[in-house]
This record gives C-alpha cells, sequence and structure tokens, in this order.
C-alpha cells in the first residue's frame, strides 16, 4: 500500500499532490454530502509511472485512517464496464450499489471505459455530483483527449479538477533517486546518481527497479558504488533508452496525432508542420545530429530549414503556454 509518506514531490507532480491531499482533508473533516463540494470530480492525468496509483492509494489509505467508517470504493474503469447494466436485474449488485454510495469513489484507468458504458458511468457520476459525494478518477489523457467517450461525458470531466502529471525531468530524477537510495541506507557515490538521473526513463516504476538493482550491486560488491561501477551495470538499458531521431519522430508523431512518415516527409500541410517542427527542435536538443542530419531526416531540408523551426518553435513556446507543455512533455517522456 501507497502512503504519502514515500511520496516524492517534484514540480511535475506538485498540483496533484496538494489537490489529492485538500480532497483527504474535506473527507476526513466530514464524510458527508458536502465532502466532495469543491474540485468534484478531480481527475489526475498522465502517462503510466507518474504516480496516479500511488497518489489514489494515498488518498484512500489516508481517509480509511483518519475517519474508519467512511465507506470508499476503489474500481477499474474496466472492472466497473464488465458490470451488468442496471436495470437488467430485479435488484443492483453491490457494485453498483457501493459505487453509487461509497462517500469515496475512486475509478481507475478511465481511458479503458468502452463507449457502450459511458451512458451508465455518466449517470453514475451525476448522481454522484448531485450528492455531493467524492469522487477521483485517473487517466492516461486529459478529458480532450478521450475522443472515444462521448462529449456529455468528458464535458462532467472537465468541469471538475483536471490535474496533470508528467514523467519526471532529470533533476526530479536524481531527487527520487536520492530519497529512495537514503531510505534503503545505500551509499552511492553522487557522480553515479547524477549520471543515472540523465540516463534513466522517468518513470517511477523504472526508477524504483534501478533502486533495487542498485541494492543488489551494492549485496555483491559490499562497499561503496561509484560511477563506473554503476555506469557498467545500466549501460546496456541506458543505450537502449538513448534519445534517437527515431524515437522522437514516433514520440512526437503519436503525440500529436500524426503518422510517423508524414512527419518525416515533405508535406506542409499545418497538422503535419507544426510536429516535424517539435521533431526537429527536439532532435536538436536530444541527439549529437547536425542540423544538415537532422534536416535530411525530416524530409530533405536543409540546416537554415531546420534552424528556422528550432527558432520557431522557442518563440512559440515563449508565447503558448499548451504549446510549452506539450514539448516538454514529449522531451521528458523521452528521457
Amino acid at each position: 500500500m501507497y502512503t504519502f509518506s514515500g511520496w516524492v514531490t517534484t514540480p511535475e507532480n506538485a498540483s496533484a499532490v496538494t489537490a489529492v491531499k485538500r480532497m483527504a482533508e474535506r473527507i476526513g473533516l466530514e464524510h458527508s454530502r458536502h465532502s466532495g463540494q469543491e474540485a468534484n470530480p478531480l481527475l489526475l492525468c498522465g502517462p503510466p509511472g507518474t504516480g496516479k496509483t500511488h497518489l489514489v492509494q494515498a488518498l484512500t489509505h489516508e481517509v480509511s485512517q483518519a475517519q474508519p467508517d467512511a465507506t470508499l470504493t476503489v474500481l477499474s474503469a474496466n472492472a466497473w464496464a464488465a458490470l451488468p447494466e442496471e436495470g437488467t436485474r430485479d435488484e443492483e449488485t453491490p457494485d453498483h450499489l457501493a459505487a453509487r454510495t461509497s462517500d469515496l469513489l475512486v475509478i481507475e484507468d478511465l481511458q479503458h471505459l468502452p463507449a457502450r458504458a459511458a451512458d451508465g458511468f455518466t449517470a453514475l457520476l451525476d448522481a454522484r455530483l448531485t450528492r455531493q459525494q467524492a469522487t477521483v478518477l485517473t487517466a492516461s489523457v486529459g478529458p480532450a483527449q478521450l475522443s472515444r467517450l462521448p462529449a456529455r461525458l468528458t464535458s462532467r470531466l472537465a468541469a471538475g479538477l483536471v490535474v496533470g502529471l508528467l514523467p519526471f525531468s532529470p533533476a526530479s530524477r536524481l531527487a527520487f533517486l536520492q530519497d529512495r537510495c537514503r531510505n534503503a541506507g545505500l551509499n552511492v557515490e553522487s557522480e553515479a546518481l547524477s549520471w543515472l538521473a540523465e540516463h534513466l526513463p522517468g518513470s517511477g516504476r523504472q526508477l524504483e527497479g534501478a533502486v533495487t538493482r542498485l541494492e543488489a550491486l551494492a549485496r555483491l560488491q559490499g562497499h561503496w558504488l561509484e560511477l563506473e561501477m554503476v555506469k557498467s551495470h545500466f549501460q546496456i538499458e541506458t543505450d537502449a533508452v538513448r534519445p534517437t531521431v527515431d524515437r522522437i519522430a514516433e514520440r512526437v508523431s503519436k503525440y500529436f496525432r500524426v503518422e510517423p512518415r508524414l512527419v518525416r516527409s515533405r508535406r506542409r500541410s499545418p497538422t503535419v508542420l507544426l510536429p516535424r517542427q517539435v521533431g526537429m527542435y527536439l532532435a536538436r536538443e536530444l541527439t549529437p545530429l547536425s542540423l544538415a542530419q537532422i534536416g535530411a531526416y525530416f524530409g530533405g531540408r536543409d540546416h537554415t530549414t531546420v534552424l528556422h523551426a528550432c527558432r520557431k518553435v522557442e518563440a512559440d513556446m515563449e508565447a503558448d503556454a499548451t504549446l510549452a507543455g506539450r514539448v516538454r512533455q514529449c522531451r521528458q517522456e523521452l528521457g
């Protein structure tokens, strides 16, 4: 069971931590009809490994400790969708009853909710909102990206509090590794942790796994873990996740919902132009390739086109916070 005491707060998750703790405080003060009056429903969204499950488990733990008689229900979206539709039986199922009446309802992985189950889920959400019951949801993306679900549902999600979690930056990965190594009593050279933070991906799960491997390495070596030893032990993994222009093109294409072949083509339609420019910008930032090599990859452009694209993305990011967030998330997911 995850708790708040085991959480490492970073710039990428600080807002989500605050929102979840406030939800716990409201329910702890009075698990009544007014427990979810503010910021309800609360939607935590972010890629896998950013800590959504940890936070909702910490929330349920906190509420159960503060209010042992509070009723809590945690379901996955798939589990909800698998329930028989209400009205098809003479009596509602225990899960239906729990979802409808619990002081706190948590539904995880809302992106997996099938469209056929959206009507029943919307009715559940409406009933809980009317009774001001606390509801927390998790999803890999925000309401606008849940395109398979009807607008009547996504609009209700957007009307609540939507808080994003991002993959760790290198600085946050370092803070996480330092915390976990300190708690595990590991003696690791600071330069070794800095190297891991720069070269391992941003998922908390992967970093937890790295610390487990460091513990095993310490047991084998029986002494202080130095930089070269750690490098040698993790070299295969870090080589596998090193950003390449292919990985950048795939990540940007997926994020902007454009086929990778179009990003690498000479097509200049607006839907392709922006992701291509972002891809060039990230390739310049994250790879050792020259401007000419980047241009050749992205449709045979010359180095002046790549330089123009990079400068334009930089300027647009300063003027457009949404674009800046998109580019930052792509970069962090690429490590």
